[in-house]
Formats: structure tokens, C-alpha cells, sequence
């Protein structure tokens, strides 16, 4: 970028700046702008360093290209009296951004006219250096400020046509019509936007040809973006596509740089932190989030109308809010900018069985509910007969979680959360072991009363032993998968003696194969006879080592009640040991429950 001798020379090192823009190329243009009276057509050397701005209504797109040619030397414009010196600026030192591109319906601003309008910025990329108000050309009376202004516009004209391809008839039609600035362009109270002669002092009069709408800008500090201006234009609904040529005017005004500042923030998003997003401050600073979704761009032009806009995220996920506008980076301090981005996130299903770690049973009618790490539980499923279960639609970001059992049989070892990794779109399979120790073997002893008028009294109450030995499988450690079959027992009876007096006892266990009882080791024994703490001992077994399963009626104790006594007998009954087994004997002493109601004698 080099300025002139004679700009360094000026007062207050103030000099002009004057940029042009056009599109790239023309088909068959039609002008519709003013051309300036009296004078010759623009220079070669202002095409050359042109901006070159395309718009297409049809599109919805507005596209500005940098100049192709740079004026490195001075020029003289020959517009003014005297000798006026300045450099034509490229893009090396401004850049044009557009934005919010609208078109309004046929009709809806301007009878039978189509309304087009953009928002429009102008970037001084110049450091040390300010655009501000220009000397020329000259702005109207009490307007300060950048001067945008539109004073050349042609349009693409097309002639239409009928192609075919042998299925469709296409109907293309013709492009043609007239494009003027419209009102939008002036932006109160800077400016009103009406026409203004820029180059003499002809003034606007009714047959004017050379007055122009324009668009003041306040002035741009170095490096710094203008606020967005809404500029427009009102169309014929024929017109596709139409290029404008727009002159920009202001002075260099030579400034201290205030110091750049930082931006800085987060990219989170529902499925953690968003590692290598794009940020991008406009001015042409740019920085990229790191694995905990953290980045910090510093060196950015201090000022204000900055744009902060986030770009390259992964497939599926949006920014809530892609882009801040309008925002202000303090001189060497921090702007904080945080964008929240939403993630479509796969998913695959998470299946599996609940089995018993003994003997492998399917655990059915159990719910289950999976919840990924970090996030919420999914809704619940419940086992099938052969213990599967299914649960689709697990997010696979994260690719863990933890699997909940509820509703387990009794006894069973419930050791949820159960975890899950690895988890992809192609599914997950887990299957849970649970521990289901069986519930501890019991064999009930119970004694049974009954009363009947006989004996030495006339009154005698018998007492008769039973005890189950339950089906199969018992205890795996007695028998293995078979039940548990009794082998001996012997039991202590208390009473009070003095209201029961023994007289007898019967054995009622089944026939041997002889015939013959198969307990038949019957041995009973007393402590404290005819006292209130009578103590009767019994042993059961069977002499040749049989044993028996089920449920087995022992023995039939008989007590004569005392003459005159009614009331309650209230005995116990303790079992001192208990044997049980086929191949070896077993001590099931402390499996055996006892049961025995009191007595009641009317």
C-alpha cells in the first residue's frame, strides 16, 4: 500500500479515498444510473481497483469481489478546480461484507416493483489510519461521515427460451428490466439517503442526470468494522440478476491504534464440549475451540460492530445462535462470547438377559432402565420370559452409561448400576449375571394336640411329632439336586407334671420293608418328673441306618390329664439334634423349626 508524496504533506495527513465496485462481467448491460455530464468516462485506472459486487435477485445472494487492480501512484481526477491528489485504496485496505439479504413480494413497497435490500459494512483494514468525513468528493451540507453511494447499475439481460429434454417441456423466461436505488439507502439522523450531486454544484434540479441516493457511515476507526447500513434497490420482477457499481469517499485520518484485545468463550452443546469449531471474528481473526470446548483468539482489532461467528461443527450439530453481532472488543481486555450448540445424536439399541448365577435362570419380569453417562434415564423395559430385554434409541455420544435392575426375585443381589461401554450405532449387548442364593433350607417340626376320653383319668392328651423334609431339590450340600431325607432327631418336651403325667408313646414313622417301623431306636428319657418343669427327652432314629424324605408323622406322645384340672398347658419343645443324609449324615439342628400350640383343657 503506498499513499503519495502530497498525502504526507497535507494538514492533519488527511487525503481522500474513493473505491468503486462492479461485477465481473456483463451480459449484454443495460445502464440505467446517470452518467456524469460534461465528463469523460470513468478512468481506466478506477475500473482497475473496482470492488465488484453481483446481485441476484433470483438467488437471493449479493457477492462482492476484490478489485483486480491496485492504483499505486496518484491520480488526478479532474473534477475540481486545482489539483487534487490521493491514492485509490484496494482491497488490500477496505473490505465490502454484505448480509441479511431480503426481497419483498411484486407489489408489497412499490406498485408493480420488486424491493431488494441488504445490510452492508465496509471494513478499514488500515492501521493507524481512520476513514473518516471526506474532503471529496464533497458530502451534502451537514453530513459527515463515510459516503457510500451507487452511481452505475446495469443488469443481465436474457433472451428465454423452450428446451426439452424428451419427458419435460422447460419454459425459461426472458431476463430484462430496470433497476434504481430505492429509499432505503440514508440512514437518519446521519443522513437522509436522498439525492446529492457529488460532483459539482449543479444541485439536484428536475432534469438533473448526475445526483445519486447515498449511505453515510460513521467514521471507521483502524481496523475496525462499520455497523451494518441497509441499502436497497427497486426492481422490475424481470430483472435476475444486476450488478451495481458503488463509490465509496473518505479521508485518511492518521490515528493512534488502540490496543487489540482477546476473544474469548466456550462451544458446548448437549453432548459435552465441541472440540474444533471454527471461531471467526469479522476483521479476519479466527481461532479454533480445543477438547474441552475452550478457545481464546487474542490480537483482535480493538472496537466496535465486531461480528463473532462459529463454523465447522461436526455433522448433525447447530449452533443455537451462529453468529453475535454488533459486538464491542475493549482495548487489551476480554470479550466473552459463548455459543451453545444442539447435536442430532445417534443412537443404537442396548439389549441383553438377566440370567441367575445359580443354574442360569432367566430372570423374568424384571425392569430395567439404561441412562447414559451425564444424561437423564431412558424409559423403562421389562424382561421377557427367557430374561431379554431390549431398549432402543441409546445416544451413542457418550458411548457409556449404566444399566438399572428393579423388581428381582427375593433373595437376589441387586448390584445396580451395572455399566455399558463402547456403545455404537450398531448396538450394544449386555448381559447381567445376578447372584440369586436360594433361600436357606427349613424343616418344620410341628406337634399336634388332640384330647380323648380314655386312660387312667378318663382324660388324656396326646401329642403328635411330624416334620418335613420338603421336596427336591433340598439342601445341595445333603443330597445334591434330591430332597433331604430325615435320619434321627431327638427333642426335649416341657410341661408342667403336674397337669400331664406321661403314660405312653407310639412310633408312627412308615413300615420298613420288613413290616416293622423304620425308626425304631425309640428312647425316652425324664428330668423332673411330676414337677411344673417336667423335662421328656426323646431319641429317634432307625437301628439298620434308613432314612426317609417328605413329610413324616415321628411319634404320637399320650399324657393322662390330673383329675380336676382345666385351664392351659402351655409346653416347648427344643430339638437337640437332628440328623439328615443317605450317603453320610448331616447336622440340620439348627434348619429345624419348631412349631407346637398350647394345650387347652376344658
Amino acid at each position: 500500500m503506498r499513499f503519495s508524496a502530497a498525502l504526507g504533506r497535507r494538514v492533519a495527513a488527511m487525503a481522500s479515498v474513493i473505491l468503486l465496485g462492479a461485477c465481473a462481467s456483463d451480459s449484454t448491460p443495460s445502464l440505467v444510473a446517470p452518467i456524469l455530464p460534461g465528463n469523460p468516462a470513468i478512468p481506466s485506472q478506477f475500473r482497475g481497483a473496482a470492488f465488484i459486487m453481483d446481485v441476484s435477485a433470483t438467488r437471493k445472494t449479493v457477492r462482492v469481489t476484490a478489485p483486480s487492480a491496485s492504483i499505486n501512484s496518484p491520480v488526478n481526477a479532474n473534477l475540481l478546480s486545482g489539483d487534487v491528489q490521493y491514492s485509490l485504496l484496494g482491497g488490500d485496505a477496505v473490505e465490502i461484507l454484505t448480509s441479511n439479504f431480503q426481497a419483498s413480494a411484486v407489489g408489497a413497497v412499490e406498485p408493480g416493483k420488486v424491493n431488494i435490500t441488504f445490510d452492508m459494512q465496509i471494513l478499514n483494514k488500515l492501521d493507524g489510519l481512520q476513514l473518516s468525513t471526506p474532503t471529496f468528493p464533497t458530502p451534502p451540507s451537514g453530513v459527515t461521515g463515510v459516503q457510500a453511494f451507487p452511481f452505475e447499475i446495469s443488469v443481465t439481460t436474457t433472451s428465454g427460451g423452450v428446451t426439452s429434454n424428451g419427458n419435460e417441456i422447460v419454459v425459461v423466461s426472458p431476463r430484462f428490466g430496470a433497476v434504481v436505488p430505492s429509499s432505503d439507502w440514508g440512514n437518519l439522523p446521519i443522513g437522509d439517503g436522498n439525492f446529492h450531486n457529488f460532483f459539482n454544484d449543479v444541485g439536484c434540479t428536475a432534469t438533473a442526470n448526475d445526483c445519486f441516493r447515498y449511505e453515510p457511515f460513521a467514521p471507521i476507526a483502524p481496523l475496525n468494522t462499520s455497523a451494518n447500513q441497509r441499502v436497497g434497490f427497486s426492481i422490475d420482477p424481470t430483472v435476475g440478476d444486476f450488478r451495481v457499481r458503488i463509490l465509496v469517499a473518505a479521508d485518511l485520518v492518521p490515528t493512534v491504534t488502540a490496543a487489540p484485545g482477546t476473544v474469548a468463550g466456550t462451544v458446548t452443546s448437549n453432548i459435552g464440549p465441541i472440540a474444533g469449531a471454527l471461531i471467526s471474528v469479522s476483521g479476519g481473526f479466527s481461532g479454533s475451540s480445543n477438547p474441552a470446548g475452550a478457545y481464546s483468539i487474542s490480537g483482535v482489532a480493538s472496537g466496535a460492530n465486531r461480528t463473532v461467528s462459529i463454523s465447522n461443527l461436526p455433522s448433525g450439530c447447530t449452533a443455537n445462535q451462529a453468529s453475535f453481532a454488533n459486538q464491542t472488543v475493549p482495548a487489551a481486555a476480554s470479550l466473552a462470547i459463548n455459543f451453545v450448540v444442539t447435536c442430532l445424536v445417534p443412537t443404537g439399541n442396548v439389549i441383553g438377559t438377566i440370567t441367575a448365577q445359580q443354574g442360569g435362570l432367566a430372570l423374568a419380569n424384571v425392569s430395567v432402565v439404561v441412562t447414559p453417562t451425564g444424561g437423564a434415564a431412558l424409559a423403562t423395559v421389562t424382561t421377557a420370559a427367557n430374561g431379554s430385554f431390549i431398549r432402543t434409541g441409546v445416544p451413542t455420544i457418550p458411548a457409556m452409561g449404566g444399566i438399572t435392575l428393579s423388581g428381582l426375585p427375593a433373595g437376589c443381589v441387586n448390584e445396580s448400576p451395572y455399566s455399558y461401554t463402547g456403545h455404537t450405532t450398531a448396538g450394544t449387548t449386555r448381559n447381567i449375571v445376578v447372584d440369586c442364593p436360594p433361600p436357606p433350607v427349613t424343616y418344620p417340626l410341628t406337634g399336634t394336640w388332640a384330647i380323648v376320653n380314655t386312660g387312667t383319668t378318663g382324660r388324656e392328651a396326646q401329642l403328635t411329632v411330624a416334620i418335613n423334609m420338603g421336596s427336591a431339590p433340598g439342601n445341595p450340600l445333603i443330597n445334591g439336586t434330591n430332597a433331604d431325607e430325615f435320619a434321627g432327631i431327638v427333642i426335649a418336651v416341657g410341661y408342667n407334671g403336674t397337669q400331664l403325667v406321661s403314660v405312653g408313646r407310639t412310633l408312627l414313622s412308615p413300615p420298613d420293608a420288613n413290616g416293622g417301623p423304620t425308626f425304631d431306636l425309640f428312647v425316652n428319657g425324664f428330668a423332673n418328673p411330676g414337677t411344673a418343669n417336667t423335662i421328656q427327652t426323646i431319641a429317634l432314629t432307625s437301628v439298620a441306618g434308613l432314612t426317609l424324605p417328605g413329610n413324616l408323622q415321628l411319634m404320637r406322645l399320650r399324657y393322662s390329664i390330673a383329675t380336676g384340672f382345666s385351664g392351659t398347658v402351655t409346653p416347648t419343645m427344643t430339638v437337640n439334634q437332628a440328623l439328615a443324609g443317605v450317603q453320610g449324615l448331616s447336622n440340620i439342628t439348627s434348619s429345624v423349626v419348631v412349631t407346637i400350640p398350647a394345650l387347652i383343657v376344658p
